[in-house]
């Protein structure tokens, strides 16, 4: 056979299957209209008009024009497109019933994705995935975590005072080493670590492999996945990234085994899930599922505070090394002088200079409280969250959401809504306080996704960041180099299914009237 036959045979499936799937459309709803959208072609949809690099600004447009829920189409893929926390709520909360699943994913089986918690289907699988995240990440259970965070910012600060210039380095070093130690009872012991570089490499490519425009074209063309490793686009190769794959999946659990057979086991949510909870012998390879939920939760774990991959060669591709809330919170501060010194004014009004702050001085840190909230808000690292899937045809409002349909909340929408946000490109700290100085009760808790897709680490997550960007704010004070700022303080950007600034020239400094040893 050719080597045209098979994209040829794709196409033409793709062709039959469109138009199928049209006149099923058309005969499964005849009073509702779908939500409003801009027109597309046949079979492409609207594909060729949505920024590849930036979808969610695209979708913010259209919520200009079209309203807060917006239906496109791409390569056969019905989207629905959600732009206000009222519709997301009412849909992805309200029904979650309905609105629980995941898109189709052509990927899921060839690419080793079925054991991943954020991509399986909403099943029994996947209900236990999530009773084994919850049953060591409950809010107040993840508190027992916080020594080992609070040692970890420790070596972060150490770092940062020793050579500030690798600060990216330090940033994943950290965010490794409260995962895995959480997880899996595993120290990070310098940053090439090999647990860290397996899980870094691999999240990496995950991240490419399951952005929506990927994802989309994947189920349209799965023969992509038999790509060779050595053309163009042969990243997509599914051998080579199930191996890689497999590879995150078993490793940390040989190491855990290691410790468990020595008698060196420390507690870990893994060991918490395999002795602690009561489906161990009642579900057939339990610790397959357990492997799986404990993969997710330090991969998107490790992801929430740094993203990384040891290549470097190049900015426009997404394997550079990115950061995400650490890096946001880094350029904030860098672009924005007078919000870095309010904060210090209060970590030193509050504290003092004599020691480092610590979870107890939270409540009483308001403005710093309000400083973390718009890192968030700012510039969220996940501006459209995993997309979700309807189960069923459903009704909203006069609009028909076709079964099956991938629901997408824009978080980008959500966080820059001028109505709720005044001046929403600006980093205002002070829009999370009152006319008192106390903070609101908007504590951007849509960043975190909704319903029963909720980010079940986003207690975890939040102490990791918190606990970092305050004991930093405490012992350095962060700028731009002159040199880099001259020239306009351009900061180049990575996206896939996270959009995070990449590592850019910036002085970190020890602030000179502290007294706490780093």
């Amino acid at each position: 056979m050719s080597s045209l036959t098979y994209p040829a045979a794709a196409l033409g499936l793709a062709l039959v299957t469109w138009a199928a799937s049209s006149a099923s459309r058309r005969n499964r709803h005849d009073i509702n209209a779908y939500p409003p959208g801009p027109s597309g072609l046949p079979l492409l949809g609207n594909v060729y008009q949505i920024d590849g690099m930036a979808p969610w600004m695209t979708f913010t447009e259209w919520k200009d024009t079209y309203g807060d829920v917006v239906y496109c189409r791409q390569l056969g893929t019905e989207l629905v497109i959600l732009s206000s926390e009222e519709a997301a709520r009412d849909l992805l909360d309200k029904r979650s019933s309905n609105y629980s699943d995941r898109m189709h994913m052509a990927m899921m089986e060839p690419y080793g994705f079925k054991y991943n918690t954020v991509f399986i289907l909403h099943d029994d699988i996947w209900r236990l995935h999530r009773r084994i995240a919850h049953h060591s990440l409950r809010e107040h259970h993840v508190n027992m975590f916080r020594p080992t965070q609070l040692r970890f910012s420790d070596v972060l600060l150490e770092n940062l005072a020793a050579n500030p210039d690798k600060y990216h380095d330090h940033f994943q070093r950290f965010s490794g080493s409260v995962v895995l130690s959480a997880t899996f009872d595993h120290d990070v012991v310098d940053n090439d670590d090999l647990l860290t570089r397996v899980v870094t490499d691999t999240t990496s490519l995950t991240n490419r492999l399951t952005s929506p425009g990927n994802t989309v074209l994947m189920n349209f063309l799965p023969i992509l996945q038999y790509v060779p490793t050595w053309v163009p686009g042969g990243w997509r190769n599914a051998a080579a990234a199930r191996k890689k794959t497999e590879r995150m999946l078993n490793l940390p659990f040989e190491l855990l085994n290691a410790k468990i057979v020595s008698g060196m086991a420390g507690h870990s949510i893994a060991l918490d899930a395999l002795e602690g909870l009561e489906e161990t012998n009642k579900v057939d390879n339990f610790e397959e599922v357990v492997k799986g939920a404990c993969m997710t939760l330090y991969a998107a774990g490790e992801e929430t505070v740094f993203l990384s991959n040891a290549r470097r060669d190049h900015l426009t591709d997404i394997d550079f090394k990115t950061a995400s809330t650490m890096m946001v919170f880094l350029l904030a501060m860098c672009r924005n002088p007078d919000a870095q010194r309010r904060a210090q004014q209060e970590i030193d009004a509050v504290i003092g200079a004599d020691r480092l702050p610590d979870y107890n001085d939270r409540g009483l840190l308001p403005y710093v409280e309000a400083v973390y909230r718009e890192v968030l808000r700012w510039y969220p690292v996940a501006p459209l969250g995993i997309p979700h899937a309807s189960t069923n045809d459903d009704v909203y409002g006069d609009w028909f959401i076709p079964k099956g349909s991938t629901i997408i909340a824009n978080v980008w929408a959500m966080s820059h809504n001028p109505a709720k946000y005044p001046e929403p490109s600006a980093f205002k700290p002070e829009r999370f306080l009152d006319a008192h100085g106390q903070l609101t009760d908007d504590n951007v808790s849509y960043i975190w996704g909704f319903g029963r897709r909720i980010c079940p680490g986003r207690h975890f997550a939040t102490n990791s960041v918190w606990i970092a960007i305050v004991r930093m704010l405490a012992a350095f004070r962060f700028e731009f180099q002159s040199e880099f700022e001259r020239a306009g303080a351009d900061v180049k950007w990575i996206n896939s299914i996270t959009s995070v600034p990449a590592p850019f020239p910036c002085r970190i400094v020890q602030r000179q009237n502290t007294t706490h040893d780093l």
